[in-house]
């Protein structure tokens, strides 16, 4: 006879399991959680707020927010005195709207045919102007007649050589995009390649340029577009850039509303910043090895005393770097632990060495352990040879992201 499924449950809870499902917890998800702290967001808005002096700030969003999730993020973020938004494609400003944000969009992946120009138009974004090929399709994509003009920015290369119409040549696209029928320059901006570099110089010098580049434009009034140039190193270090060399409007941070720091040699911390994201995943397994033991794929690593490995349900396909073998450390048990062995699709392996961990510990990736200990992702991603920033846009859909207010509540992450 077969059992029915209350019976089933019952003997699964007899059988070891500490609680019934949460039936509010889809079945296939894996327990692995990336909580956003809205708390956190705000602190960092404020702190961009301030340091910005009166300008707007510019909340830069791409990228699904660096990977926080972008919905939540943009509304926290307006709710939290930024002014406006920026993206880099059409469909991350596409979501926002859908998700009831009317707050002006920079587009600063700017457009690149006809049909995403009227696409950028349907959605009220605002397109940033990197050339002439650019203000003829922002041109063509409006209706000359209509009541409002639709706004557009321009973006001037003066050092980064990535995007942005030259620095000599700007003055004239300038004079071109605010003679257009239908258009309205809003902005004009440029973006700085070396604010995280000691030597201030290489950002002073790209702030003269810029305001030689605008040197025409009107000084006030409702003809003069807004001027930005501070991105998150620049932000802190915005007296010492831009102060006697150009007078500037709004600021446009990104990376440290998430809570990561722009220096290599200044904290998070340092800096009155706080952990947006926190990692954390749950044991699945545990076992004991003796000296000599390979572990995971190739056998590369060799347990060199009996020791305990515990496995978490992160890997590669979840934003792990490969390159965190034998090199980078998860929190556990409260300490950092050895990640061991190559990091396979799925899982990875800590050496917890004598340390009584159990299947369903939690250990904490970055952000805040349970204790209110930081584990910087900036740490986390320096052992893996590279960025904050990659690690943060590399964390998988797979991933659960999950909002809260002040560190992630104890009894929901289990």
């Amino acid at each position: 006879m077969s059992q029915s499924k209350s019976q089933a449950s019952d003997d699964a809870v007899s059988a070891g399991l500490e609680s019934p499902v949460d039936p509010n917890e889809r079945a296939e998800q894996r327990p692995v959680w990336a909580w956003i702290d809205r708390s956190a967001l705000r602190h960092n808005c404020r702190r961009a707020e301030r340091l910005a002096d009166g300008r707007d700030v510019i909340g830069v969003v791409k990228a699904d927010a660096y990977g926080h999730g972008a919905e939540v993020v943009a509304h926290t973020m307006l709710a939290s005195g930024v002014k406006r938004l920026a993206v880099v494609s059409i469909g991350e400003g596409a979501t926002l709207r859908n998700a009831g944000i009317t707050a002006p969009i920079l587009l600063l992946g700017g457009i690149q045919s006809l049909a995403a120009a009227i696409h950028s138009s349907q959605h009220h974004l605002t397109p940033v102007i990197h050339d002439e090929q650019g203000l003829l399709l922002a041109s063509r994509s409006v209706d000359s007649d209509a009541k409002l003009a639709a706004e557009v920015e321009i973006e001037v290369d003066t050092g980064m050589r990535r995007m942005g119409v030259l620095e000599d040549e700007a003055a004239g696209l300038i004079e071109k995009v605010m003679a257009a029928p239908g258009l309205r320059l809003s902005g004009v901006y440029t973006h700085l390649a070396r604010a995280d570099e000691a030597d201030p110089e290489p950002s002073r010098a790209q702030c003269l340029a810029l305001a030689e580049a605008i040197r025409g434009l009107p000084e006030s009034g409702a003809g003069r577009p807004a001027i930005h140039i501070a991105n998150s190193g620049g932000l802190f270090r915005l007296n010492e850039f831009e102060s006697g060399r150009i007078e500037t409007d709004a600021v446009r941070p990104g990376l440290m509303l998430y809570g990561l720091s722009p220096f290599a040699d200044r904290s998070a911390a340092e800096l009155d910043l706080e952990p947006v994201m926190t990692l954390e995943a749950l044991v699945i397994s545990t076992r004991r090895v003796s000296a000599g033991t390979a572990v995971g794929y190739g056998g590369e690593w060799v347990a060199p005393v009996d020791t305990t490995i515990a496995t978490l349900p992160l890997g590669y396909a979840d934003g792990m770097p490969r390159a965190l073998k034998g090199r980078g450390e998860i929190f556990l048990a409260g300490e950092m632990r050895p990640i061991v062995g190559r990091i396979s699709m799925d899982s990875l392996c800590l050496d917890v060495g004598d340390a009584a961990v159990q299947v369903g510990d939690l250990a904490t990736v970055f952000g805040l352990t349970p204790g209110g200990e930081r584990v910087p992702v900036e740490k986390f991603a320096e052992d893996a040879g590279t960025i904050g920033y990659e690690i943060l846009v590399g964390i998988g859909q797979r991933v659960q992201r999950r909002t809260t207010d002040g560190s992630p509540p104890e009894r929901a992450r289990k």
